[in-house]
Order: structure tokens, then C-alpha cells, then sequence
């Protein structure tokens, strides 16, 4: 084999590296230096040592299974090391992943196609009443609010999602359904199949580990069908850019005891943003709801907590209607979002007809609701332009990195009015507070609700008021 006398640069460099290593051991253990080697002794040796590397080289090759030679070997770069590091990139590049960007670990195919993770809440709220002239009404506590757990994935086209809460001393199931994304007159759309909340409204369609308050507000809790929140149906929905719709038909939810007929819910929804840029959002949206409601149904019309959740006596009372046979129902929505401040304004009214002991009815009772906060710093309103909902906060410097979190001043009016109702109550309630966001997935908050209730029925008959402080740890993923 011939060597030429030009060497790579590279076993020039160790070469060198070795002379110079070597003399200065030598240095070491003689007193006296070495004589100078002449210009042709310094090129053998340097020849020499690039011999031996290329000879280790070839070593390595034959261990690694290589067949070439040195010399093959050196005209064929990049070789063995370039093939095996290509191999392991495209290994790793079809290897499944893992993130934590919801708060928990979601697994996922290297092509996103196929992806799981759990999802979960825990609300655990703190709530003080006082200043009713009804003494009972004036109580403090603690409670579990919600402890929700609960999993969501896709295959391809096809997601599903599965949860059950754990509230009020009982076990109920949420979500449970499963979507088909397709395209619908050339748009993205999907179809649910399942038990899902209802697309009615910015709070009533937005999950309460969103909205800026501790529950939706009144429009979002009583403009709903007999059925409630959820119900077993079909949903399909349909996104274009800055607005969507959707149209839904369902019975009741998944927890029906399964001993009468259900109630059927036809809904429908469509929100538009006239303005959307990271300045200014502005949304607006407008939903409606007919049901026929199954003999003999229970819950037609519900109390509204005004004061909160713990407190099951600080409540507008929509007295007894017996008979209801169908309802109408349709609201609007106005908000507005402006750099770190928001603000929203929902109405809604109910209809409901049918038969009692006296005759036959018609009868509405409606609610409205306006709202508005400010961020301070650390963060920005959040809010889906896709569905028209709220989403999550990000946090520019969680607390748990060491940062100060976001603070977020908010305050509500809210109205109800039951009053042509045979035995409807009124009412309406002041909320002033803060949220102290920790990170994305968990906050504090701080509120003060000034209360004033007019019933006709059930506690505090007349006219009651009162103030109700109520604080609350929120972790969700």
C-alpha cells in the first residue's frame, strides 16, 4: 500500500498532538532536553503516526462489520458513522412522543395521528354568607366542588373523550362521545355522537374551568332545556374563517334513569367575529333551543344560586309548574376583547306552554348578564375564536417556575326574572373579585358577590340581600 507524503489534516493535527505529549513527558523525566529532530526525522514520524491511525480505523471497521479498506474507506466519506447516525434520526423521527403542554402527558404517534391522554379537575372551594335577615341563610363552609377524571383521544378522523365527576356526594357522568371529523361544503366540520355539553352561549358552551368566574353566569345555568347541561344526541358543527355553526338534536343525558320517555332538544348556534386581530376581538353570536318535553319531567325549571354553589339556601326560586309540555328558548351574545381587558353582555328568554289544574299556559322568564376584567399583568384574555367559548389562560410566568403569575381583576351583574311564573321569584346579584392564575392549569379565586333575592316561594320569601365571599383552588388538565 502506498502512502502519500501530503497528509489529511486531520492526522496531522494528532500527530503533532502526540510529538508534543511525548517530548513533554520526556521532559519530565530527564533533566536535560532532547536533541532537535531534522526536518526529514519529523516527517517519518509524522507519516508513522498517520499510519497508525488509519490502521485503528481499519480496526474499527472490521469490528463494526465493515468490509473495506483503509484506503476505500478514506475516499468514500462520509461512511459507517454517517449511515448509522441517518438510521437512528429515522428511528427517532417514527418514535411515539410524548408532551406535557395540557398539564398531563399526552402520547402520541410520530405522525400525530393516533394520540391519548388523561384529562381531570379538582375544584375545592371555600364559601361565607352574611347579612340575611333569614339567619339560616348566613353559613359558611367547605366543599369539593368537582373532582372530574376522565381520558380523550384520536384515531385519525376520530376522537372520543370519556369522563365522569365526582359532586354533591354523587357520581355523575360528562363527556362521553365521539367526533368524526369531516368537511362540509368544503369547510372543516366534525360530528359528535355522545354526551356533550350544549353550544348555547360564550359561558354555557364554555367548560367552568375557563369562564373567568367560579360558575357561568345566570344565562348560562337557567336559559337550558329540561334536560339540563348535556344530552345523548348528535351535534355537527361547522368552522369557516372567524365564525362557526352548529345544529344538534338530543334526549336527555347520560344519567337518565332509563324509566320514561326522554325529552328532545333541537338546538342551534352560530357565532362571528366581525374583528379579529391580536389587538381587538369582537364576537358576536346568537343560539335558540325548541324542546318537547316528556310527561310527567322533573326539573322543567331551575333554581339559580346566585350567591354561588355551597350555599343551597341563597337561591331565586321559580316556585311550581306543573304540566309543561315545550319550550322555545333564544339568547344573544356580545363580547369584546381589547389587549389584557374583555368584556361580555348574554340574554336569553325561555317560553314554555303546556297544561295545569287551571288551563292551559304560556308563560317566559329570562335572565342577562354583563361582565368585564382586566388583566395586570402576566397574561391575556383567553378566548376560542373557533367555537366562540373561552380557553385556557397561558401564563408568561407561572408561580411553579418561580415567576409571579398573573392577576386578573373581573366583575358581573347578573338579573333573573321568574316573576310570570304562578309562584316566581326575582332577583339579581353584584360579583367583584380576582384570579391569581399559578401557571396554565391551576388558579386561585377571590369573590364578592352583594346578593338581593325576591321569592315567592321555598326560604327567604320577600325581599332578602345579603353578601357572600367565596374562594376557590382550581387545578385542571
Amino acid at each position: 500500500m502506498n502512502h502519500s507524503t501530503v497528509l489529511p489534516p486531520a492526522a496531522l493535527s494528532v500527530a503533532l498532538g502526540l510529538l508534543l505529549a511525548s517530548g513533554h513527558a520526556g521532559a519530565q523525566s530527564t533533566s536535560s532536553l532532547p536533541a532537535p529532530l531534522s526536518q526529514a526525522e519529523l516527517s517519518r514520524l509524522v507519516q508513522q503516526q498517520a499510519l497508525q491511525i488509519q490502521q485503528l480505523e481499519a480496526r474499527l471497521r472490521a469490528v463494526e462489520g465493515g468490509h473495506s479498506t483503509a484506503g476505500a474507506a478514506a475516499a468514500t466519506q462520509p461512511s459507517a458513522l454517517d449511515t448509522r447516525v441517518a438510521a437512528l434520526e429515522s428511528s427517532q423521527a417514527k418514535a411515539p412522543k410524548v408532551t406535557w403542554s395540557k398539564g398531563a402527558p399526552e402520547f402520541s404517534s410520530a405522525d400525530g395521528s393516533v394520540a391519548f391522554r388523561p384529562r381531570g379537575r379538582l375544584f375545592v372551594d371555600a364559601s361565607s354568607t352574611d347579612g340575611s335577615s333569614v339567619s339560616d341563610r348566613n353559613i359558611s363552609g367547605t366543599e369539593i366542588r368537582s373532582v372530574r377524571l376522565g381520558a380523550e383521544g384520536r384515531y385519525g378522523i376520530l376522537g372520543w373523550a370519556v369522563e365522569g365527576d365526582f359532586a354533591d356526594n354523587a357520581v355523575a357522568w360528562k363527556s362521553v362521545y365521539a367526533t368524526v371529523d369531516h368537511r362540509l361544503f368544503g369547510l372543516p366540520a366534525d360530528l359528535t355522537v355522545g354526551n356533550r355539553l350544549n353550544d348555547r352561549g360564550i359561558d354555557g358552551s364554555s367548560s367552568t374551568s375557563n369562564t373567568p368566574f367560579q360558575d357561568r353566569n345566570v344565562v348560562g345555568t337557567l336559559m337550558l332545556p329540561q334536560r339540563g347541561l348535556f344530552g345523548v344526541g348528535l351535534t355537527e358543527r361547522v368552522y369557516g374563517k372567524d365564525w362557526h355553526a352548529s345544529l344538534s338534536v338530543a334526549g336527555n343525558d347520560l344519567n337518565n334513569a332509563g324509566t320514561d320517555n326522554d325529552s328532545q332538544t333541537w338546538a342551534t348556534r352560530v357565532h362571528w367575529n366581525p374583528v379579529a386581530n391580536d389587538a381587538v376581538t369582537v364576537h358576536l353570536g346568537a343560539w335558540a333551543f325548541h324542546e318537547e318535553i316528556a310527561a310527567g319531567a322533573s326539573g322543567v325549571v331551575r333554581s339559580s344560586a346566585i350567591a354561588g354553589h355551597f350555599n343551597d339556601l341563597v337561591k331565586i326560586a321559580p316556585g311550581t309548574l306543573l304540566g309543561a309540555e315545550r319550550s322555545t328558548s333564544y339568547g344573544a351574545e356580545l363580547a369584546g376583547f381589547f389587549g389584557p381587558a374583555w368584556a361580555t353582555g348574554e340574554w336569553g328568554t325561555r317560553n314554555l306552554r303546556g297544561a295545569d289544574a287551571s288551563g292551559r299556559y304560556d308563560l317566559d322568564h329570562e335572565a342577562w348578564a354583563i361582565s368585564a376584567g382586566w388583566f395586570l399583568a402576566g397574561a391575556r384574555p383567553a378566548y376560542s375564536g373557533k367555537a366562540g367559548t373561552w380557553g385556557r389562560v397561558k401564563v408568561a410566568d407561572p408561580v411553579t417556575r418561580g415567576g409571579a403569575g398573573a392577576w386578573e381583576l373581573k366583575g358581573r351583574y347578573e338579573d333573573v326574572d321568574y316573576a310570570e311564573l304562578p309562584s316566581g321569584g326575582t332577583g339579581h346579584a353584584w360579583t367583584l373579585g380576582a384570579n391569581w392564575y399559578l401557571n396554565d392549569f391551576s388558579r386561585v379565586m377571590f369573590e364578592a358577590i352583594r346578593w338581593q333575592t325576591r321569592n315567592r316561594s321555598g326560604t327567604g320569601q320577600g325581599r332578602d340581600e345579603g353578601t357572600t365571599f367565596n374562594t376557590r383552588l382550581q387545578v385542571a388538565f
